[in-house]
């Protein structure tokens, strides 16, 4: 029972996979058998599901792959089919021909250095042939497999693929999200000059650093999908620029934010009051990491906090200033 949660959690994430799978299958059966006439055409609908199968890394790079790896098999497995079997060993010189054709195809397959799925292919391809007949498992097979690796494509590549930009913008809203949760904390610490508060507030601040590491995670998918997949080929270029400056932007962000949790825990502690309307300022700032967040932030605000409570709330204000200004930067970018 206790895993349960978990096992419906994994149902759910691979449920878009899984449709797409069998939606793709149905399409790439109905395909295969109204342009070849193929009455079963179970390769076609076979190679969709396993070019669009939960769990894999990139689905354009599984149907590629797939689709070298049988042709690496069949011309194989049609190249052994040249070498008639001699003497009487029947069944066991069909064997060692199966087992010569396995390896060379599997071996041709793996110095590609792609993922397994060529050299699998490869293998299999080879002793389908030989068991089957080359009329039965060879251009037929070869057939149904442009017909299921190509809709896997489509869905890969077009229907299905997300948007890189899109990935480093959530990206970067978890740890504007984040900043502005701790800019929140600080504001009431200030208001109710807590020490207690403070330090809650340099503990959320601090974290930052982990969501940086999250924010990275996601610019590195926009790189792949930017690479490995045709929507993010045609945004290639700006995925580059707006992952290089939302990294610089991530670390000066979480710079200022950390030293901010800190200047405002040392400030607290010492005593002294805080500036008047410096909570408010904290908020201002707040409000403008969320509307950033959504793409809607002006520039962040004025601070417009009074000076001279002492050299410890000089030092708050100093990086605030310094994150309004990292904002107000994105803002007009």
């Amino acid at each position: 029972m206790d895993r349960l949660p978990l096992q419906l959690q994994r149902m759910m994430a691979a449920g878009r996979d899984a449709l797409a799978a069998a939606t793709a299958g149905a399409i790439a059966w109905a395909l295969a058998s109204w342009l070849f006439g193929h009455t079963h055409p179970v390769f076609a609908m076979v190679t969709s599901i396993v070019c669009l199968a939960p769990g894999l890394p990139n689905h354009g790079r599984q149907a590629m792959g797939i689709i070298l790896g049988v042709t690496i098999g069949i011309l194989v497995g049609e190249a052994a089919l040249q070498f008639p079997l001699i003497g009487t060993g029947g069944p066991g010189m069909a064997l060692l021909r199966m087992i010569i054709a396995i390896l060379l195809s599997m071996m041709v397959g793996a110095s590609f250095g792609l993922p397994a799925v060529v050299p699998i292919q490869a293998g299999v391809s080879a002793v389908l042939v030989l068991a089957m007949g080359a009329e039965s498992a060879g251009w037929h097979r070869m057939q149904d497999v442009i017909i299921g690796a190509g809709v896997g494509l489509f869905f890969s590549q077009i229907l299905l693929t997300p948007d890189p930009l899109r990935l480093i913008d959530r990206a970067m809203g978890e740890l504007l999200t984040r900043i502005a949760a701790g800019l929140d904390l600080a504001a009431q610490a200030v208001e109710e000059a807590s020490p207690r508060r403070a330090e809650i507030a340099q503990s959320h601040l601090s974290r930052v650093q982990e969501t940086i590491g999250a924010l990275q995670n996601g610019i590195d998918s926009a790189r792949y999908e930017a690479r490995w997949s045709l929507r993010g080929r045609i945004a290639a270029n700006r995925v580059r620029r707006e992952a290089e400056r939302v990294e610089h932007d991530a670390i000066r962000l979480g710079a200022s934010a950390l030293l901010l949790g800190d200047a405002l825990l040392v400030a607290i502690r010492e005593g002294d009051p805080p500036p008047a309307g410096l909570d408010a300022d904290l908020r201002s700032l707040a409000a403008s990491c969320r509307a950033r967040m959504i793409g809607s932030a002006p520039a962040a605000p004025e601070m417009t906090a009074t000076a001279g409570s002492g050299i410890a709330w000089a030092a708050v204000s100093v990086q605030m200033r310094a994150l309004g200004a990292i904002l107000t930067a994105r803002a007009q970018a």
